[in-house]
Formats: structure tokens, sequence, C-alpha cells
């Protein structure tokens, strides 16, 4: 029967597979997404698909900037009862 470290090694290898497996033949951006939303630090991404830290943080800046620039571009609507309250008073007053 294998000790601890022998286990442990073992599931490591296991969970670094399941990674890989889950975003062959996905691009670079997708797969570091991906294994960030999986639970993967920076480094360890980088580790597994054989890229700088650097360029993963990169990425990662980049994807933030982007869902910012979509956030800003939004138009924010008013709540119902706003708009509703507003509508009722606009022919108030003539």
């Amino acid at each position: 029967m294998p000790n601890n470290d022998e286990m442990l090694h073992a599931l490591e290898r296991m969970n670094k597979l399941l990674a890989l497996v889950a975003v062959k033949g996905v691009e670079n951006k997708e797969a570091v997404l991906t294994l960030l939303r999986a639970g993967y630090t920076q480094a360890e991404v980088a580790s597994l698909l054989d890229m700088k830290v650097s360029a993963v943080s990169m990425i990662v800046l980049r994807h933030k900037e982007k869902v910012e620039a979509e956030k800003a571009k939004k138009p924010t609507k008013a709540p119902k009862a706003a708009t509703a309250a507003a509508a009722a008073t606009d022919g108030e007053g003539e």
C-alpha cells in the first residue's frame, strides 16, 4: 500500500491531468480563465499551460478591462417604482 506522500503525489498528478483535459483544444486565453475559475492560482495556471506568470497576469488584466468596459457601455435602468412615479407626476403642475 502506498504511503501518504505517494498518494498525495498521485492525486496531484491526476489533478493536473484533469485540468489539462478540461482545457484541451481551447485557446490560451480561455484556458487561463477557465483554470482560474476552477480555483488554480496564476502560478499554477502558468505551470500547467507552460506559460510565464506574467503572461497569465496580462490575460487576467485584459479580461478585467474588457469586462469593465462592457459594464460602462450598458445604460443603467431606473428602478420601476421610480419610473412609474416620474410618469405619474409628469402631467401635474401644467
